[in-house]
């Protein structure tokens, strides 16, 4: 797997290089699509754990709710960080501080729902 993520993160800096300095308007293609490619290449590892993940929330008891609420936490970091980058790599800076504040905000709004299931569980325990 990582064999596959590197090859594909060499290729595609090699042509980003390459097109930086013959069509420089098209590097900002060239390195989506190979982030793009790169996601491609770990969806089938990236299922693996989701499904692994799953099990373990089966065996804990725990609402199904929190653990999609977790799991879209957890793109949205990812989806936010890689977002950022490619704005960054087009020079655009300001635009990629203003998305990572916007992917912090709507994480702490979805982790309300966790931070609820929390309270309710703990109450729970204490009424026991």
């Amino acid at each position: 797997m990582i064999f596959k993520l590197v090859g594909v993160a060499i290729i595609g800096v090699i042509v980003i290089s390459l097109l930086r300095t013959a069509k420089p308007e098209f590097a900002v293609f060239a390195t989506i699509a190979t982030g793009v490619v790169m996601v491609i290449t770990l969806m089938s590892a990236l299922r693996d754990v989701v499904l692994s993940f799953d099990e373990l929330v089966r065996k804990s008891g725990v609402d199904d709710g929190v653990f999609t609420a977790v799991l879209k936490i957890i793109g949205i970091g990812y989806l936010t960080e890689y977002s950022s980058s490619v704005a960054t790599d087009a020079g655009c800076a300001s635009i990629a501080q203003k998305l990572q504040f916007g992917g912090k905000i709507v994480i702490f709004l979805m982790s309300m729902s966790i931070v609820s299931a929390l309270v309710d569980a703990v109450s729970a325990l204490v009424n026991i």
